[in-house]
C-alpha cells in the first residue's frame, strides 16, 4: 500500500499571494477599476454639472425644433416665477432695462388714443351742423341714446365688439376678448348659449350630414359669425355689415391657432390661465372700419338760424293747440269710461262727476261680475284718473246669477250648469246621491233662479254601472249592483267570464271594486243538474243479468250525460266517482243474489263503455248492495242497476278500476 503524502490543506480564495488571486487580478483588473472610475464620477457633482453645461445647449435646441409647444410649457412657468421673484427684490433693475421699451410704447398709445379721440371729436362737429346732423340729434332725443352713439352707429360700418375661442366638442370658453367702449357680456353664458343653437341647428336641419355648420346669428344691432375649426372655433359679433373678406381673415387665425396651440386646444380645462396666450393672436380680429365722409360740407348759419326759430314757433303752437285736444279729449274718454261702465252687467253708475280732471263715481256693483276698476283700467283709464265708491248688490244679470249657482251649489266637475232665459237653472251631468239631493233643496234659494231642472243628471253609481255593463258584457243571467264604488255581481255565469273579472276598473267617472263572491259558475250549476238525473236512471232487468235490446238507447243516453258532467266536472277542476250499484229482488240464497247483482253493474258498466265513455279522471267503481229482505215472490222493481256520483274535490282520491 503507497504512503500517503503530506497535505497541507486548499489555498484560501482571499490570499492575495495564491495563483487564483493573480489569475483574477489579470482578468477582472482593467474592468473593475473602470468601474470604479464610472462610480467616482457618478457621484462627483462637480463633474455631472461640467457634463450638463456640455450638452444643455444641444439638448434645448433640439428639443424646441422638435417639440416646441412642450418646452414652451414646461418652461413658462418656473421662468414666469423666476421673473417674478426678480421684480420684487430689484424692481430698479428691471425699470432701467424696460426703460428704452416702455417710454415708445407709452408715447404710441397715448398717441393713438388721441388721435381715435380727435378723430371722433372731429366727425361728431363735422354732422353736428348739417341736415343729416340734425336728424341725429331728433334722433338722439328721441330714443334717449348719447349724440355720440347715434353718429357712431350711422358712420361705422362694421366693428367687430367681442371675440369668442370656444371648444368644439364641450363648448367650453377658451378665451373671450372685447373692447374697451362695447358692452360686455357674460361670456360662459354666450358660449354655452351659442354652442347648444349649433348643436340644435345641426342636429334639426340635416343630422345625416356631417359637414353642416352654423355660420351666422343675427341678433339684434349685432351679427354673429361662428368660423369653425377641428378642436375650437371662433364666435365674433360684429357690428355694421362686415366685408366677405373678414371671414378669410378669422379663418386664418383659427388656423393659425389650430397650428401653433393644438395641445392647448386639447387640454382647455387643465390649466386655464395657459389660455392667455391666445390673446395676441385674438386681438387683431377686433378690427372696425368706418364710412368716409364725402363731398363737400354745406355749412348753412342762417338757414339752420332761421329753422331754430321756425321749430320755436312750431313748438310752442303746437304746445298750445296739444295741451287745448288734451283736456278736451281727457273729458271725452273720462264721459266714454262712464258710459262704458253703466252699460257693463252688474254695474250700476248712481252719479258722476269730473273735478280738476278726476273722475268720481258712486254706484251699485254686484261681486260678482267684473270689477269697476278692471273695467275702467280696460277704458284706458290710470288708477290715479278715478275715485269710486260702490256699494254691493245683487244683480240679476245671468252672467251674476249663474256664478251665484256655482258659489252655491259647489257642483262636482262633472256637472254643468246652465241658465236659460226664463231664470231655470239646469243640471247635466254625473254627481252622487247626496250632491243631487243638496242641489234640488238649494236650487231655487238663488236670488235670480226661478225653477230647477235635473232630468240630464245622472246618479254616479247609475253611470258606473252602465259603464261597467258595456265594459265587461255580463250575461243575462247576472245581476249587476253598484254602490259607493262597489259593483256586486250575482246570478249564474260561465267560469269563463268569471275568471276573466279583475279586481277593480278604471272609468272615466271613477274607479269601481269588483266584488263577484255571490258569483255561481254556470259549470257548477249544470254539474248538480246531471248529477241529479243520472241518479235517478235506472237500467231495468228482468231473470238474470242480461240487457234486454229495449234498454240500449237508454244506456246511451245515459253516456251522454256522464259524459257532459265529467266535462264540466274537469272544468271546475272537481274528482268525481261513479257508482254502479247492482240490486236484486231477494229470491234465493244470498250468494245467488250478491253474484247476479254484481253481474247486472258489470253488464251495465261494459256497457257504458261500449258507448265510447271517456273516464280519464273518472273513477268507476261497482258496487253490490244486498237486498234489505229475502223475499219468496218475484219483485221485478227491485231487479235493477242504479248510480250514485260522488264529489271528492279538487284532487279527489287516487283513480280506481275496480269493479
Amino acid at each position: 500500500m503507497p504512503r500517503d503524502l503530506p497535505n497541507d490543506g486548499p489555498t484560501a480564495a482571499n490570499d492575495e499571494a495564491s495563483a487564483l488571486a493573480a489569475l483574477k487580478a489579470l482578468l477582472l483588473g482593467p474592468e473593475q477599476a473602470s468601474i470604479q472610475r464610472l462610480d467616482e464620477e457618478f457621484h462627483d457633482h462637480r463633474v455631472q454639472a461640467e457634463r450638463v453645461s456640455d450638452n444643455l445647449t444641444e439638448a434645448l435646441d433640439r428639443t424646441y425644433r422638435e417639440t416646441p409647444t412642450e418646452l414652451t410649457d414646461a418652461l413658462d412657468r418656473p421662468v414666469a416665477e423666476c421673473l417674478k421673484g426678480s421684480v420684487q427684490r430689484d424692481p430698479g433693475f428691471f425699470a432701467d432695462v424696460l426703460y428704452p421699451v416702455m417710454g415708445p410704447a407709452i408715447r404710441r398709445s397715448i398717441t393713438q388714443a388721441m388721435k381715435d379721440l380727435v378723430q371722433q371729436i372731429n366727425q361728431t362737429l363735422e354732422h353736428s351742423l348739417t341736415l343729416k346732423g340734425l336728424r341725429w340729434r331728433l334722433e338722439a332725443a328721441r330714443s334717449g341714446v348719447p349724440f355720440a352713439e347715434v353718429v357712431l352707429r350711422n358712420t361705422l360700418r362694421y366693428r367687430v365688439d367681442e371675440v369668442f375661442l370656444i371648444q368644439s366638442g364641450s363648448g367650453l370658453l377658451i378665451q373671450h376678448l372685447t373692447r374697451a367702449d362695447a358692452q360686455a357680456h357674460d361670456p360662459d353664458a354666450v358660449s354655452g348659449m351659442l354652442t347648444a343653437i349649433r348643436d340644435f341647428a345641426s342636429d334639426t336641419f340635416d343630422a345625416a350630414a356631417s359637414e353642416t355648420r352654423l355660420e351666422t346669428i343675427d341678433a339684434g344691432e349685432h351679427t354673429l359669425w361662428l368660423v369653425h375649426g377641428p378642436l375650437a372655433y371662433l364666435a365674433c359679433a360684429i357690428r355694421g355689415i362686415a366685408p366677405v373678406g373678414l371671414r378669410d381673415e378669422l379663418a386664418q387665425v383659427i388656423e393659425t391657432i389650430h397650428r401653433r396651440h393644438d395641445d392647448l386646444l386639447r387640454r382647455v380645462g387643465d390649466d386655464p390661465e395657459q389660455a392667455d396666450r391666445l390673446r395676441p393672436l385674438l386681438e387683431p380680429c377686433l378690427k372696425s372700419e368706418r364710412v368716409e365722409p364725402g363731398g363737400r360740407r354745406f355749412p348753412w348759419p342762417f338757414a339752420i338760424l332761421a329753422l331754430l326759430v321756425l321749430a320755436a314757433l312750431g313748438w310752442w303752437a303746437k304746445g298750445l293747440w296739444e295741451t287745448q285736444s288734451s283736456a278736451a279729449a281727457d273729458h271725452a274718454r273720462l264721459v266714454a269710461a262712464v258710459e262704458q261702465l253703466n252699460a257693463s252687467p252688474g254695474t250700476l253708475v248712481t252719479d258722476w262727476q269730473i273735478e280738476q280732471g278726476r273722475l268720481l263715481l258712486t254706484g251699485l256693483h254686484d261681486p260678482l261680475t267684473t270689477t269697476p276698476e278692471q273695467l275702467l283700467s280696460e277704458a284706458g283709464l290710470a288708477q290715479t284718473a278715478y275715485e269710486t265708491a260702490f256699494q254691493p248688490f245683487e244683480s240679476q244679470v245671468p252672467a251674476a246669477v249663474l256664478a251665484r249657482a256655482h258659489q252655491r251649489l259647489a257642483p262636482p266637475a262633472e256637472v254643468t250648469l246652465s241658465l236659460n232665459d226664463d231664470g231655470a237653472l239646469a243640471a247635466a251631468g254625473v254627481a252622487d246621491a247626496q250632491w243631487i239631493d243638496r242641489a234640488a233643496l238649494l236650487a231655487t234659494t238663488v236670488p235670480g233662479i226661478r225653477a230647477y231642472d235635473a232630468s240630464a243628471l245622472e246618479h254616479r253609481d247609475d253611470r258606473l254601472r252602465r259603464d261597467l255593463s258595456a265594459r265587461l258584457a255580463p250575461p243575462d243571467t247576472v245581476e249587476l249592483r253598484v254602490a259607493d264604488g262597489i259593483a256586486r255581481f250575482s246570478g249564474i255565469a260561465p267560469m269563463d267570464w268569471i275568471d276573466s273579472l279583475p279586481g277593480q276598473v278604471d272609468l272615466p267617472n271613477g274607479r269601481v271594486i269588483l266584488d263577484a263572491d255571490r258569483l255561481r259558475p254556470f259549470e257548477a250549476v249544470r254539474l248538480n243538474a246531471l248529477r241529479r238525473q243520472v241518479e235517478q236512471v235506472a237500467i231495468p232487468f228482468g231473470d238474470g243479468a242480461t240487457l234486454d235490446p229495449n234498454q240500449r238507447p237508454r244506456i246511451e243516453g245515459l253516456a251522454g250525460l256522464i259524459n257532459e258532467l265529467q266535462q264540466h266536472a274537469e272544468r271546475l277542476e272537481r274528482r268525481i266517482r261513479l257508482h254502479v250499484i247492482g240490486r236484486t229482488d231477494g229470491i234465493g240464497t244470498p250468494e245467488q243474489n250478491l253474484f247476479v247483482a254484481r253481474e247486472r253493474a258489470m253488464v251495465v258498466a261494459e256497457a257504458l263503455e261500449a258507448q265510447g265513455l271517456s273516464l280519464p279522471e273518472m273513477e268507476l267503481n261497482v258496487i253490490v248492495l244486498p237486498p234489505r229482505a229475502f223475499s219468496r215472490s218475484p219483485d221485478f222493481r227491485h231487479r235493477r242497476v242504479e248510480f250514485r256520483l260522488r264529489d271528492h274535490g279538487a284532487g279527489g282520491p287516487a283513480q280506481s278500476a275496480n269493479r
